[in-house]
């Protein structure tokens, strides 16, 4: 409520930034005062709004979500572009040659969307085809593990109200007509915590292997999530009673992940006779985030350019100067810091980015902006409910202790792109958290009358 209103004014406006900081403030204040002043009859209207939304099943959201989607392909055919295209490029590599390169780099992009990738260019006839039966799936096998999460953790009122707002939530509608990594994590994040708390919940311990293994294959998509499964073990340790009981399922979680991950750091040792986890680009990535040159967003280099080095010095040189800068700049860094969580939280509108500019889709101004306001409106919109919804249930017990889990994936994000680069699409394999929330939070008071 603070910076997507602060990032709208800086596209929109030339207003010096000291007005857009104080109208973005002002908003936020205001929308968090009316939160709370009007939280008990907010909180009523959306008791009433889950009520009408839980007489569709899952199955019809999921029906109501692919329409959605299958009618923003139809009218917005995009081409894949920016790292979309070149993961696509890699996954056709990997399909016709069995390699994995690209501009003499050999884990410089993580291989797991790739690999994804290429499974279903060999079963259909076109790579058109292939991203967007890709995209149509995840969408399907997401919104039902967000369905069984919310269920688990508010009941059956939840997991429908969670699945309906996550089918109709525009971003996610708007992501699907590019191929995109992120939605690849967004499907296998509600799953793991799923199968994670089922372990809480006294259900087998082989659960945290699988949970583990959904783990890895995120940590090979996107290697910033390399330490859930040490978070995951530590909950579990923390969590179920006696070292005896929790020391089992601890070390399944570990040992899943790392069944997924090994033998892609086993190759990566063979091309570089090096410990290479899963790719070579964190140390680039921190140092372009670090630096004098540093905006809080991309930039194609750092003040030291270290485009000419070999890949695996690029990592290590570029690690070495990020923390150097660190270290001898701690007001910049904390300046920087802020700024990546303004760019984090403040902007909800990728899909229509990645379809209409990078893909191509159109060129209409008019249908541009109007798209991105849309997004971002429901965007704020969410996040105003939640507060509402928080306010009004604080006294309260949830209907499961663990029913606020899921915020813990956000903020460990959040909280990892203070330190790297940052832009609203880092925030959109967390979405679910934000539908399996409110949904807990509107729908537990009335759990007796559900369907």
């Amino acid at each position: 409520m603070f910076a997507t209103p602060l990032q709208m004014l800086r596209i929109a406006t030339a207003l010096p930034e000291s007005a857009q900081l104080l109208v973005a403030t002002s908003w936020a204040m205001l929308s968090t005062v009316l939160a709370w002043r009007f939280r008990d009859g907010i909180h009523g209207k959306l008791l009433r709004l889950a009520s009408l939304t839980s007489s569709i099943g899952p199955a019809g959201w999921i029906g109501i979500g692919l329409g959605l989607r299958l009618a923003w392909i139809a009218l917005f055919p995009s081409t894949p572009g920016s790292d979309g295209g070149t993961y696509l490029m890699l996954a056709d590599q990997l399909l016709s040659s069995g390699t994995y390169e690209t501009d003499g780099t050999y884990a410089y992009w993580p291989i797991g969307y790739p690999l994804f990738l290429s499974a279903w260019l060999w079963a259909l006839p076109s790579a058109k085809w292939a991203y967007l039966c890709a995209n149509l799936a995840q969408f399907v096998v997401a919104a039902y593990g967000i369905h069984r999460l919310a269920n688990l953790l508010g009941g059956a009122r939840a997991g429908r109200v969670a699945t309906a707002l996550f089918a109709v939530w525009p971003n996610m509608v708007f992501n699907t007509a590019t191929p995109e990594k992120e939605m690849l994590v967004l499907a296998i994040l509600p799953w793991a915590l799923f199968l994670l708390l089922q372990v809480l919940q006294g259900q087998s311990r082989w659960r945290a292997l699988a949970s583990g293994a959904l783990l890895g294959a995120a940590t090979l998509i996107q290697p910033s999530l390399q330490f859930l499964p040490f978070v995951g073990a530590i909950l579990l340790l923390i969590a179920i009673p006696g070292i005896k009981h929790s020391l089992a399922p601890a070390a399944f979680i570990i040992l899943g992940a790392a069944l997924i991950v090994t033998p892609w750091t086993l190759r990566n040792h063979l091309v570089f006779d090096s410990f290479v986890l899963v790719s070579t680009n964190g140390g680039d990535n921190l140092y372009r985030a670090n630096n004098p040159l540093a905006t809080g967003g991309y930039v194609a280099r750092g003040e030291v350019d270290l485009s000419s080095l070999g890949e695996l010095e690029r990592d290590t040189k570029g690690r070495q100067l990020a923390l150097a800068w660190i270290r001898t700049h701690p007001e910049a860094f904390r300046e920087l810091a802020v700024e990546k969580l303004i760019r984090f939280m403040g902007d909800d509108a990728v899909g229509v980015y990645n379809t209409l500019k990078v893909g191509r889709a159109s060129d209409n101004g008019i249908l541009y902006a109007a798209a991105k306001a849309w997004a971002n409106a429901f965007w704020m919109l969410v996040w105003f409910c939640l507060a509402a919804s928080c306010f009004a249930v604080r006294h309260r017990q949830l209907p499961s202790p663990l029913a606020r889990a899921p915020l813990w994936l956000w903020l460990y994000l959040l909280s990892l792109h203070t330190l790297f680069e940052s832009a609203g699409k880092y925030h959109v394999p967390m979405i679910w958290v934000l539908c399996v929330l409110l949904a807990v939070h509107v729908s537990h008071e009335r759990q007796r009358e559900a369907p």
